[in-house]
């Protein structure tokens, strides 16, 4: 029996998402005074990105299997990597349920700073700037330049 590491099962993952993703995204009527190719773009881009990914993280998983095929121990999958995907996976289910309400200027630096705080322990005004920083280029970026409305929560913009 073969035993898949995290890198194969991630990637599995990662591609059947993106395949839900693209088709929730086909399903998306188009307005008819709308350029057609205009807001499918973006999303679209993302859904192969995403399909690029996972078939990366397949082919690095088959390669790490390769090279440990050849010697006599077969490397088991970390529970301790599965604790983690499942912790940020718990995080970003929080994030999305509570987008709406909690807002974008509230609720991504602190998705950004926890998710921080777990691969940089330690570094808490680094990971605070970062969060902070990115959530203000790409709130300015969506936003103020492409005008896409953001979930303002109890902040009134």
């Amino acid at each position: 029996m073969k035993i898949f590491n995290s890198d194969v099962i991630l990637g599995i993952v990662v591609i059947a998402g993106a395949a839900v993703y693209l088709w929730a995204d086909s399903r998306l009527p188009v307005a008819a005074m709308a350029d057609p190719l205009g807001p499918k773009a973006f999303p679209v881009l993302v859904g192969c990105g995403l399909i690029l990914s996972g078939l990366i993280l397949l082919a690095e998983g088959r390669k790490k299997y390769r090279t440990a095929s050849g010697t006599t121990h077969r490397r088991r999958v970390d529970m301790r990597q599965v604790a983690t995907l499942c912790g940020m996976l718990a995080w970003t289910v929080l994030y999305y349920a509570t987008f709406d309400s909690v807002g974008y200027l509230i609720g991504t630096p602190i998705f950004i700073f926890g998710l921080l705080c777990h691969f940089h322990r330690g570094k808490h005004l680094v990971n605070g700037l970062i969060a902070i920083g990115f959530t203000a280029v790409a709130y300015a970026l969506f936003s103020l330049l492409l005008h896409v409305p953001l979930p303002t929560g109890p902040i009134p913009i």
